[in-house]
């Protein structure tokens, strides 16, 4: 589970799959697949976690799990297994997706026998190719679609609540332009935000202006150098930048992990525009991008762009849920992505 603390779920915009008495009862439902952006997924999770606690009357006992690193047999042998002086468990299962044939064949198995104060939620960064698991928890349980314009809905309102924790306001310019820079990646808003409360200072508002300051000023962080080393393929330079950027700047591994976000985001917008069409000088000026910094991007081709942002998200979620080392796990990262 991503490890993003929220002083409250209760403001969360969830997703919708159908009218609330087409809906089994969280009670009776005995699993859940949920599908889309890996924060909405969590706070779904967390929203239907606190429902069926309210509604068991209970404290029950919460497990998580990753089929990258357990076999579903191992998870469902866990399922079977209530720890003592509990009153049921939930379990979160991350990358549903990765099922094959045989684990489905499992998981029906169990489905048809479930263990009794038991719930388990999957969860799938999408679902492509996985009708046939669809069909199974459509059948026994609930499937939940979120849809990527929900992640601008629930990011506006995360974005009311951060601020109020502050006592600071923002400008309608700055949020658009905050929400556009993180894209459906509403995960990283958390540390987006607290960097530009930090950079705002005493000053109450955060206008459109201050935005650009503060995107600007990460070159004084050499980010920009980073990414450019990533984009240009030179791991020696990646490794050294991102070093000194640890170590001379005490930058924090999930703020860099976030900015490197925000900055790839830039990369893959610069790099659809280049495929559409748009003249370098155009889109440099849209993006304030160099003409050398454009033309190594497209020796970097979009899909090995949108495959390097994918792995940034399992790195936050792994290193933040102690499931990796994370400076070892960017490092890592930086060597895959800068290969030839």
């Amino acid at each position: 589970m991503l490890s993003i603390v929220l002083r409250s779920t209760s403001w969360i915009a969830l997703s919708r799959t159908g009218n609330s008495s087409s809906r089994p009862s969280l009670v009776n439902t005995d699993v859940f697949l949920i599908s889309g952006d890996p924060f909405l997924r969590t706070q779904k999770a967390k929203a239907l976690a606190a429902e069926i606690e309210k509604k068991t009357g209970g404290s029950l006992t919460h497990q998580s799990f990753d089929l990258s690193e357990k076999p579903l047999e191992d998870v469902l042998a866990a399922a079977k297994t209530l720890p003592f002086f509990s009153s049921g468990q939930i379990l979160y299962i991350q990358g549903a997706e990765l099922l094959k044939e045989p684990d489905l064949v499992v998981l029906t198995a169990y489905l048809d026998h479930p263990a009794p104060k038991t719930t388990l939620i999957l969860e799938a960064d999408n679902l492509k190719g996985a009708s046939e698991l669809q069909k199974i928890v459509k059948a026994k349980g609930q499937l939940i679609l979120l849809a990527n314009e929900e992640a601008r809905g629930v990011g506006a309102t995360f974005i009311q609540q951060k601020l109020m924790q502050y006592h600071k306001t923002m400008a309608p310019g700055a949020k658009s332009r905050v929400l556009a820079m993180c894209g459906e990646a509403v995960m990283f808003l958390d540390t987006m935000l607290e960097r530009l409360v930090q950079f705002a200072g005493d000053q109450q508002e955060i206008d459109e202006d201050m935005v650009n300051r503060f995107e600007e000023n990460w070159t004084e962080m050499d980010v920009f150098k980073l990414t450019n080393a990533l984009v240009d393929r030179d791991p020696a330079r990646a490794l050294k930048v991102f070093r000194d950027l640890m170590g001379l700047y005490e930058a924090d591994l999930f703020s860099l992990v976030g900015i490197l976000h925000w900055q790839l985001r830039q990369l893959w917008q610069a790099a659809m525009l280049l495929t559409s069409g748009i003249s370098e000088r155009e889109i440099g000026s849209k993006l304030r991008m160099s003409p050398s910094r454009l033309n190594a991007l497209r020796r970097f081709p979009v899909e090995r762009l949108e495959s390097a942002v994918e792995a940034l998200y399992q790195i936050d979620r792994k290193s933040k849920s102690g499931q990796i080392e994370g400076v070892s796990g960017l490092e890592a990262w930086l060597l895959e992505y800068t290969a030839s």
